[in-house]
């Protein structure tokens, strides 16, 4: 209940094609309980050799005899009860229980006659159809009318089947639409934190598989969880006015099977919540071998792939099969409790009719004895019940699915951003006082109970003053690259404060401060849009004097020169049809452009060869001018020591040692072995 009510939001805006497709859903009800009551007339054809004019006629003369019966016990009645009023008193009549009896049975038989005169004025109707020339006076061809009757009737039926499930996978597709819109728009506005705990995998599976089981449940839900119960619904109209009482009887089965199937359905539901916790595992594995199928390819590593995929999809198959397993235990439980509801009703009609009799053991079971034709229909009417609840329970499985899916989507929904904007944030002017990581200590949240770290910053303390180039060196894993993910606030540090101009991040404006702040990281990260849109990608406004400004100062006029649109030449699937040092160089034009405060530089030329590099830190030399940068790398470059005002050296969270670079050097042995390594010019 809780599931629907949180869907309802996204169907409701398509509620007239969904009330639509109910209305053919009850043609289609209509229908398929007016086709079962056609085996009445055919037993009377087949077994008779009655025509539908014989049938009419012979069953117009029984309800005539009856009124006459029926008039004459009425005449009986009202010549005792005008004795009885003669012969007593106004007083004794009030207590005699033989004027009581009298008065009782004068007034079913005069209800008997109104229903009587309504099946009379029936019959006349059919009489004056029946007797028209066009209709069928031999037996064969009333047999092939009522046989094209059944037809046309299918016809219909299946005509208003077709345009209830166009209507009802419309409206389930607008509203899956519609969720993952609102899915797409809520994975946006979480934080970079929440974001990479969850995973991609994780997301990509709620918001592809999990839709796509949402959108079955709704258009079962729509098509035969409305047209099935509205079927089986009138059978048993016509099966309660036909004999109530012996389909009363057969209905006394469905607590039982509503018991079964609750138990059932909970079993059901379990199993498919693991099988989709699976899918998503399996969906982690196949996105980091595409993703990094270079290395998969250069290692020969692709068995080891094609293991760890075989093995979660077995343990994926497993859990499959245990849904398999309790679906395939619904359908013959449910059928055998289906035949065993229309014996209930069967066994005692038929005793009903071959022993000519209206009850058994005094249990009045009919108000008339029963004919093979009548029996035939209400057996054919029970067995229109069974239908549709064996349709319903072939869906169930895949609507347990689907419920499943959707609680998995409104966990994502109801998750609560890490990191979120205050209602009382504060305005940050522009950045030029200082920036100050005061006894900061952080650590990853872990995913599971193996993933438990150590924390990556431990009472880290740090102050930069405004137009500092600050470079932090250290090792990897030492903690440089989470501190400079803090001051955006993609993370927040359990415990210390970060300060820009003496305002706490926490309590500024995220806008404020993300706008002020400009990131190139070593994973450079291109859109499949064009050229332009990747370097103006978050500054609004651009005329093309800035853009060219901005690519010439990233060298981007080689790349331009190659490009056979230029600016408007798209750069396919993550900027892919660029080197690495090509995208770096436009992700620094991008930063350039925005004209941050603050600029992050983390291991930006990593992906450049020796002469990009020098291009772009004599770039950087006059760009930084006015600005607070913080630069991350392994070790330091003769070009970087032109920018660098300061060097920080970090080591396992912690500063060890902040200065020059001469001084550092002379003076940290961290710092000597990084700067003086053989391979620091790969490593920066």
């Amino acid at each position: 209940m809780r599931e629907l009510k949180r869907l309802l939001p996204f169907v409701w805006p398509h509620r007239r094609k969904f009330l639509l497709s109910c209305l053919f859903g009850v043609l289609v009800s209509l229908l398929w309980g007016a086709n079962l009551t056609i085996v009445y007339p055919i037993m009377q054809v087949l077994l008779k050799e009655k025509t539908l004019q014989m049938f009419v006629a012979e069953d117009l003369a029984e309800i005539r005899e009856s009124l006459r019966g029926e008039s004459a016990e009425i005449e009986k009645v009202e010549s005792q009860v005008a004795d009885l009023k003669t012969r007593l008193s106004t007083a004794q009549l009030s207590e005699s229980e033989e004027f009581e009896h009298a008065q009782h049975a004068l007034v079913l038989h005069q209800e008997e006659i109104s229903r009587l005169q309504l099946s009379e004025k029936w019959m006349l109707w059919a009489e004056q159809i029946v007797q028209a020339s066009w209709f069928p006076q031999s037996v064969f061809r009333t047999f092939i009318f009522i046989i094209m009757v059944v037809v046309t009737s299918t016809f219909i039926k299946g005509l208003f089947m077709y345009l209830q499930d166009v209507l009802v996978g419309e409206c389930s597709e607008s509203a899956v639409a519609d969720v993952r819109k609102e899915l797409f728009r809520k994975m946006l506005s979480l934080d970079y934190q929440t974001f990479s705990h969850e995973g991609t995998a994780g997301l990509m599976s709620r918001f592809t598989h999990d839709t796509e089981q949402l959108s079955f449940g709704l258009s079962t839900i729509g098509g035969r969880f409305v047209r099935e119960p509205l079927k089986c619904l009138a059978c048993a109209l016509i099966a309660f006015w036909c004999n109530w009482r012996l389909t009363l009887l057969s209905i006394l089965v469905a607590p039982l099977m509503g018991v079964v199937l609750a138990l059932l359905s909970t079993s059901l539901k379990r199993a498919s919540r693991r099988m989709l916790e699976s899918m998503t595992k399996i969906y982690r594995i196949l996105e980091e071998s595409f993703e990094g199928i270079k290395v998969v390819i250069a290692f020969g590593t692709a068995k080891k792939h094609q293991q760890m995929y075989e093995s979660e999809y077995q343990n994926y198959f497993k859990k499959a099969v245990r849904v398999v397993r309790v679906d395939a235990l619904v359908k013959p439980t449910m059928e055998l409790l289906g035949i065993m509801s229309l014996f209930v009703a069967l066994l005692p009609g038929a005793y009903l009719v071959l022993r000519h009799k209206t009850s058994i053991y005094g249990i009045k079971l009919a108000e008339q004895p029963m004919s093979v034709e009548s029996l035939g229909m209400l057996y054919a009417l029970l067995a229109g019940m069974l239908d549709p609840l064996r349709k319903m329970n072939v869906s169930m499985s895949g609507l347990r699915r689907s419920v499943t899916a959707f609680e998995r989507i409104l966990e994502l929904f109801d998750t609560t951003p890490k990191v979120s904007d205050t209602a009382d944030g504060v305005p940050l002017p522009r950045h030029s006082s200082s920036i100050e990581f005061r006894d900061v200590s952080f650590q990853y949240a872990p995913r599971g109970q193996a993933e438990l770290r150590g924390p990556v910053l431990d009472h880290f303390s740090l102050k930069i003053k405004a137009g500092e180039v600050v470079a932090l060196v250290g090792q990897n894993g030492c903690g440089k690259s989470t501190l400079v993910q803090l001051l955006p606030r993609f993370f927040d540090p359990q415990s210390g404060q970060i300060l820009i101009d003496g305002t706490p991040i926490v309590n500024a404006r995220i806008p404020d401060l993300r706008s002020q702040i400009g990131l190139v990281t070593q994973e450079t990260i291109l859109f499949d849009m064009t050229l332009r849109e990747n370097i103006t990608y978050g500054t609004s406004g651009v005329d093309q004097a800035r853009l060219d400004i901005a690519a010439a100062k990233a060298h981007l006029g080689p790349i331009l020169q190659q490009l056979p649109k230029g600016y408007d030449t798209q750069l396919g699937d993550k900027g892919r049809s660029l080197s690495g040092g090509q995208r770096q160089r436009v992700a620094l034009a991008r930063a350039i452009l925005r004209d941050p405060s603050i600029l992050i530089l983390d291991e930006a030329t990593s992906a450049t060869d020796a002469e990009s590099e020098g291009m772009i830190h004599q770039t950087l030399k006059e760009f930084v001018v006015g600005r607070t940068v913080l630069l991350i790398t392994h070790s330091m470059s003769q070009s970087l020591l032109d920018l660098v005002t300061r060097v920080v050296v970090v080591d396992q969270g912690k500063v060890v040692a902040d200065g020059s670079h001469n001084q550092l050097l002379a003076t940290n042995s961290i710092y000597q072995r990084l700067f003086l390594s053989p391979s620091r010019k790969e490593a920066a």
